[in-house]
């Protein structure tokens, strides 16, 4: 023990009989350590640049730079909010089977969601999915006319969410859309 505390290429040679044995496993060595450090650079690359690099499992309230910064295509809007914090913020347009886009935001990550069947379908709550989330918008009440705009209120909804790192929250709020 004391010859691999304090001389490991005294170690080495030992059981590898010839200077140029003890030498390509010293090589060897080194070149294993880079390696193991350079995997370790990638993978902090790879997980920066995920859609869900944030811990953070709860959902962070969309601002207008958020919307502005992600725009949606689509006619019309539906919204899915906690008191006067926007969650979920989506777009789709009216009589199509195209996808509506919607955004949610994780800390300071903002990530896109789809859906199928346009606003049509946005409006009675459905699921959207994106690369490593899937929301679930369930109307838990019938809508009311909010005025002569044709926008739609629904007093009570769930948004439920289910990250791909397992996490799963449901959130009870408001679901709005129209004009």
């Amino acid at each position: 023990m004391k010859y691999a505390t304090f001389y490991p290429l005294a170690t080495v040679s030992r059981f590898c009989r010839g200077p140029a044995t003890v030498l390509a496993v010293a090589a060897s060595l080194v070149l294993l350590a880079g390696c193991a450090a350079n995997d370790d650079s990638q993978d902090d690359a790879v997980s920066q640049e995920s859609a869900l690099s944030s811990a953070s499992t709860k959902l962070a309230p969309l601002d207008e730079q958020d919307i502005a910064l992600h725009p949606l295509k689509g006619e019309l809007i539906c919204a899915f909010s906690v008191g006067r914090s926007t969650l979920l913020y989506a777009a789709g347009n009216v009589g199509t089977q195209a996808d509506a886009h919607g955004i949610l935001k994780f800390a300071d990550q903002v990530l896109r969601v789809q859906a199928p069947g346009g606003f049509d379908q946005m409006l009675h709550g459905t699921t959207f999915k994106g690369e490593r989330l899937v929301a679930e918008v369930k109307l838990t009440e019938q809508a009311h006319k909010a005025g002569s705009d044709g926008a739609s209120s629904y007093p009570s909804a769930t948004l439920t969410y289910i990250r791909s790192d397992g996490a799963m929250r449901s959130v009870q709020g408001k679901w709005e859309c129209g004009p």
